[in-house]
């Protein structure tokens, strides 16, 4: 090290030490050589996700992107990627199941979505019990599964390489296991159980 890089990284040492000594937490600098592009490009901090199925007809694959928007009338936003053999059954029956696995299934949870439903059945392929879902026409769910969450879909037009479906809740059932043994999704290829410590906010 140089005598001026020395001194710039004992400066800023130094500043950050101010900061914490003064209880702030020092502000990371955001590179000015990043492009706005760059700079607004995915990123993917926002993981874990936990993880779902979404069940259409009798295909089936693992989704991390959806989220509840509103409890009055209970409703599920959904982003299925535009590329995706479910997108077409979406359209065109109008229906689907949001179902939640056990971590000890995960294994062909995951797998499912290495495979497409435009060539197998997925369900027999990966040896997975099927059942009639309780109000939907033409979707299954698989037996084992710890929650589930039929649904009339809706697309929203948008651009984007998801498709965005506002998804009404029209059946629930479930058990509380599925708050605990969940699978989460970190990203890439990367999976993991949740953790045994609990904490409760008491105001």
């Amino acid at each position: 090290m140089n005598a001026v890089a020395g001194r710039v990284c004992s400066g800023l040492l130094c500043k950050q030490s101010r900061l914490v000594l003064c209880g702030k937490a020092p502000v990371p600098e955001i590179d000015p050589r990043l492009s706005s592009e760059e700079m607004t490009a995915y990123k993917s901090f926002f993981y874990p996700m936990h993880l779902a199925l979404l069940c259409v007809s009798k295909n089936f694959l693992p989704m991390a992107w959806w989220t509840p928007v509103s409890k009055e009338p209970f409703r599920f936003l959904l982003a299925v990627d535009r590329q995706n053999h479910t997108l077409a059954l979406l359209r065109q029956l109008g229906e689907a199941a949001l179902v939640f696995p056990a971590w000890e299934d995960r294994t062909w949870v995951v797998r499912a979505g290495y495979l497409s439903g435009r060539q197998v059945d997925k369900a027999q392929k990966l040896g997975v019990s099927l059942r009639p879902a309780q109000t939907l026409q033409q979707t299954f769910v698989p037996e084992r599964a710890l929650a589930i969450f039929e649904l009339h879909v809706h697309e929203h037009p948008c651009d984007g390489d998801h498709a965005l479906f506002f998804s009404d809740v029209v059946h629930v059932e479930g058990s509380s296991k599925a708050k605990t043994t969940p699978i989460l999704f970190l990203g890439y290829r990367d999976f993991a159980p949740l953790g045994q410590e609990r904490w409760r906010f008491r105001p």
